[in-house]
């Protein structure tokens, strides 16, 4: 990402000049959890399993104690061990599991004008519990490839953002699939939550955003990863100079709507779906265009994401038991890109 001692290349094509780049776990270690069995099966709660470390059956040390069990095979779901002992014995079992869902054929939804595809599969389906007003979704972690069902050629150059697919080459409406991993939705343990330190109120202008979040203790978190609140939406106004791009990028990670007007410094106005559409991140202008170096004021709403400050938070094992890990951070919102630098260690 840099060819100059480490500060960012506002050339490179990796990071577009950010001086970082954000990919997604895929391998999630579940430790000793305790698991239910069945004579030789073994079913752990997480899954696809893609690797297993060891499972062991626990009786008290008069009846033998602790014995590492034989695995032979393992699915999706299940390990299959070779020794055959009773389902009331506690069992534990040490493996891997996926945190990306597999989606092998998705009918995108298009915008043939604009070159932007939509995955609807990415949609969090919440069932009975949520209707999902504020369109939750999985961010896209890979794209295997992307196809027109009508003539089967395949997309050579698109990229992807969210749940968004984009592409300079010809598209048809009803006839764009893709094939493609997503990184799962988790869940933010209910935990202490709060942004601001009650004698920041006295201490400081303006509050930091500091905040403390639980999560399950599997991932593997660190200083400058980022989480996003999929379930939230907040709204800012922000502004930036027309750079005299196709897309202006806004600095929140993931963006919900744009307002329906922008205004620039020059007192003109654009419209949404007339001059400007939302593309991923970005504002991508389609009609008339600010001059260039003008100043743009635009409102959207964001899902809030925060950045981890504290490096290589630790899990809690007190007596024996993995308790959530906590990890404290910072609003996206509230941070600058030297932060960025200084948390990502460039």
């Amino acid at each position: 990402m840099s060819a100059n001692s480490g500060s960012a290349d506002y050339l490179c094509e990796l990071c577009n000049g950010k001086g970082f780049i954000y990919t997604y776990q895929r391998r999630f270690l579940v430790a000793d959890e305790v698991v239910r069995s069945c004579g030789t099966t073994i079913m752990p709660f997480w899954n696809p399993i893609i690797d297993v470390v060891g499972v062991q059956n626990l009786v008290s040390e008069v009846q033998g104690g602790i014995t590492n069990l034989t695995v032979e095979s393992f699915t999706d779901t299940e390990i299959i061990v070779a020794e055959d002992t009773p389902n009331f014995q506690q069992k534990k079992a040490t493996y891997y599991f996926d945190g990306w869902t597999y989606v092998a054929e998705d009918k995108l939804t298009v915008d043939a004008e604009n070159g932007i595809m939509y995955a609807p599969s990415a949609i969090y389906d919440a069932g009975y519990q949520s209707s999902n007003p504020l369109k939750a979704y999985a961010d896209i972690a890979e794209v295997v490839r992307v196809w027109n069902s009508e003539t089967g050629e395949e997309l050579v150059n698109f990229e992807f953002y969210g749940n968004t697919i984009t592409t300079k080459e010809p598209i048809e409406a009803g006839k764009m699939y893709a094939e493609y991993y997503l990184s799962d939705l988790t869940q933010v343990i209910p935990n202490d939550l709060a942004t601001q330190n009650n004698n920041e109120v006295w201490t400081h202008e303006l509050a930091s955003g500091s905040v403390r979040m639980a999560f399950y203790p599997f991932w593997d978190l660190t200083r400058g990863d980022i989480i996003t609140l999929a379930g939230s939406v907040l709204y800012k106004n922000e502004q930036f100079p027309y750079l005299g791009q196709e897309l202006s990028e806004l600095w929140e990670m993931e963006v919900f709507d744009l307002n329906s007007v922008i205004l620039d410094s020059n007192g003109k106005k654009y419209y949404l779906n007339t001059d400007y559409i939302l593309q991923g991140k970005h504002i991508k202008w389609i009609g008339n265009t600010p001059k260039k170096n003008a100043i743009v004021s635009v409102r959207y709403g964001y899902k809030p994401s925060f950045i981890i400050f504290e490096d290589n938070p630790q899990n809690n094992n007190l007596e024996n038991k993995v308790y959530p890990k906590i990890v404290f951070a910072k609003a996206w919102s509230k941070i600058d890109r030297e932060e960025v630098a200084r948390l990502s260690g460039i």
